[in-house]
C-alpha cells in the first residue's frame, strides 16, 4: 500500500467509519438533526453547521491544490465569513467533497509527496495528513457541541 493510500485510509476511518477514538465525523453527522446543526451552543461560539462547513471549505482547498491550485493565504476573518449553506445541501456537499478529496488522495503519487504545495511552503505529504488531523480536531468540536444541545433543557 503507498504512504497516499494509507493517508486516504485514515482519512476515510476519521471522516466516514472506523476512527480510533470514537465516532467518526459521518456517525456525528448521522446523529445531528437540522435543528440542532443550526443552534450556537453559547453566544459567539460555532455552531455544528458552522464547523461542517469551515471543513468542506478546506477539504475543497486541499483537493484543488492537490491539482495544482495554489491554495489561497491564510486570512483570519475570512475563514468563518462565508454564508450559511442550508444543513441539507451543506451534509451533500460535504460527503461529495470528502469522496472527491479521499479519492484524490487515493491516487495522488508517493514521488510527488515531498514537492511543496503551491501557495504553501510546506509538502503534500503535512498538507494530507493535516487535512485528517483537521477533521479529527473539528469532529471533536462537533461532538462537545453536540452534547452540550442536548443537555440544554427543551
Amino acid at each position: 500500500m503507498s504512504t497516499a493510500e494509507r493517508i486516504a485510509d485514515a482519512y476515510h476511518a476519521v471522516t466516514v467509519k472506523g476512527a480510533w477514538y470514537g465516532p467518526s465525523l459521518g456517525e456525528l453527522l448521522e446523529q445531528i438533526l437540522p435543528e440542532l446543526a443550526i443552534a450556537a451552543p453559547t453566544p459567539g461560539a460555532n455552531s455544528i453547521a458552522a464547523l461542517l462547513q469551515h471543513l468542506l471549505l478546506w477539504n475543497e482547498r486541499v483537493r484543488n491544490a492537490a491539482d495544482g491550485i495554489p491554495m489561497p493565504p491564510w486570512q483570519a476573518e475570512k475563514e468563518w465569513a462565508e454564508p450559511p449553506i442550508p444543513w441539507s445541501e451543506l451534509v451533500t456537499r460535504w460527503n461529495q467533497s470528502r469522496d472527491l478529496l479521499e479519492a484524490r488522495m487515493r491516487k495522488f503519487p508517493d514521488a510527488d509527496l515531498p514537492k511543496i504545495v503551491p501557495g504553501r511552503n510546506c509538502a503534500y505529504e503535512t498538507v494530507f495528513n493535516g487535512i485528517v488531523q483537521h477533521a479529527i480536531y473539528h469532529s471533536g468540536q462537533i461532538a462537545m457541541v453536540l452534547s452540550t444541545l442536548r443537555k440544554r433543557p427543551r
